[in-house]
């Protein structure tokens, strides 16, 4: 069987695992964002937030016709693209080491549990990797043939309209320019011409057109607004947090939730997976020599993880995901080289057991993922059952999104903090029968040494950021 037959079945295997496993809730407050944007596409609403992820929407509205159903919609991008990625990844691996690696690889990319997970969920991950992939994939073909260049440079300027968080990979692509143009000197001006004419290309597909819709002003005060609020306030950026919480939660985002190794209260299954990785590591690290493959994946990993590290919210795994594959690749190549190199038949051995352990870790997160009801919502249900919406308000932080989609009758409140809270009562009308609070508060561990919560509801840390619980307070005033 040639090496497309089986990227092809890959592919199958992938879309309908995919397709099995679909969430069935909004689960996040950018999910809510993206679905309220199917309705009515306005950022000064955060309807979705900025920067509008238009061609995602584009791609979910699609879908929308289809089904009319929000959910399905914006999870079906990230199950159609999350399973093409399949492809420039296997032809990227192939490209970089060998054909060996690629399958392995791509049957890693099936099972490993980020991958897998973020295809699942209503976000743009998924369909961002794709044409991050993609345009690695030829951004990496045009060093030995320039001609790919140009599709390159387009799927990458496309790809920011997907996420505009990947933009450090910008870095990888004027790598690939400065190094195209310092080799073949006699090619510079057809070298800086391809590449930004095919980004510039990219880019307006998506940009002219929301432009158009939203307006220059609106979108660049958007921009602003949401920038700065970003890096100084709730964006989750080194600025609001830092120290040794930040390293901890970004190593956990990494091994634990991205590669699914072992951590303390983690089962044998991952200590056994988690070995086996790490041997791969080492080994693929001590068989690897530096070259051209080696200064084009630090072009690749270098910038993002600055990004991460500096501006992204760590706490939340999926913004790890563009990490992932070159891990893979990486863990590939050392279980290949051991087959090579030292005995085939334990090189067999560890890549079964790991294939098996991963699969079963992957399966018994995305069944819990698909069949539990994330915990903002049991949230929104425990309150419908037990309080009276006309004799009920709610305090929250950036859980009133989620009853804005799913629980819009209710007289639901956003503040930062208790003094907030007492500002809003003050200037209240009358004061309700019943007030209660949804543990997202600043400043609040007084209050909550004096008053034990009515409910807690465990989240899930893939989905929910790494918070260990959403709880549910009735005030009574201090």
């Amino acid at each position: 069987m040639d090496f497309r037959c089986r990227v092809h079945i890959l592919f199958f295997i992938c879309f309908l695992t995919r397709l099995c496993f679909v969430g069935r809730y909004l689960d996040g407050c950018d999910s809510i964002d993206f679905a309220f944007g199917l309705h009515d596409y306005d950022l000064s609403l955060l309807q979705p937030h900025f920067p509008g992820y238009p061609v995602y929407m584009v791609a979910s509205s699609l879908f929308f016709k289809l089904s009319h159903q929000d959910g399905w919609s914006l999870v079906m991008p990230g199950v159609l693209f999350g399973s093409i990625t399949m492809y420039p990844l296997s032809l990227l691996a192939r490209q970089l080491f060998s054909e060996r690696v690629a399958i392995l690889t791509a049957v890693l990319y099936l099972i490993n549990p980020l991958c897998w997970l973020q295809a699942e969920r209503p976000t743009s991950d998924a369909m961002g990797l794709f044409f991050v992939m993609s345009a690695t994939y030829f951004l990496y073909r045009c060093l030995s043939d320039r001609n790919y260049l140009f599709l390159g440079s387009l799927f990458l300027g496309f790809g920011l309209g997907v996420r505009l968080s990947y933009f450090p990979f910008i870095a990888l692509w004027m790598g690939i320019l400065l190094y195209l143009a310092i080799q073949k000197m006699h090619f510079f001006k057809d070298v800086i011409l391809y590449g930004l004419m095919g980004l510039v290309i990219g880019v307006c597909v998506w940009f002219l057109p929301q432009i158009s819709y939203v307006g220059r002003y609106p979108f660049w005060g958007n921009c602003l607004s949401f920038s700065r609020g970003h890096f100084t306030d709730w964006g989750g950026s080194v600025i609001t947090f830092g120290g040794l919480g930040r390293v901890t939660c970004l190593v956990k985002s990494i091994w634990v939730y991205g590669l699914g190794g072992w951590w303390n209260d983690a089962s044998f299954l991952r200590l056994t997976a988690s070995l086996i990785m790490i041997a791969s590591f080492l080994y693929s690290f001590k068989r690897y020599r530096f070259d051209r493959r080696g200064f084009f994946l630090g072009l690749y990993v270098i910038p993002y993880m600055i990004w991460v590290i500096l501006g992204q919210n760590v706490m939340n795994p999926r913004h790890i995901l563009p990490i992932i594959p070159v891990a893979l690749m990486l863990i590939a190549y050392g279980l290949c080289k051991v087959y090579e190199e030292i005995n085939k038949g334990i090189s067999i051995i560890l890549t079964v057991a790991f294939v098996i352990s991963m699969s079963v870790i992957s399966v018994k997160l995305v069944l819990q993922y698909h069949n539990d009801v994330p915990s903002p919502v049991r949230l929104i249900q425990f309150i419908e059952r037990r309080f009276d919406s006309l004799s009920t308000r709610i305090y929250c932080n950036k859980e009133k999104r989620f009853f804005d989609y799913y629980a819009p009758q209710w007289d639901v409140r956003r503040i930062r903090d208790v003094a907030g809270l007492n500002i809003d009562l003050k200037s209240s009308l009358y004061k309700p029968q019943n007030i209660l609070i949804v543990r997202a508060l600043r400043k609040i561990e007084e209050f909550e040494a004096n008053n034990p919560p009515i409910i807690t509801f465990e989240v899930n840390p893939y989905s929910d950021n790494m918070k260990t619980k959403l709880s549910l307070y009735r005030w009574s005033g201090l």
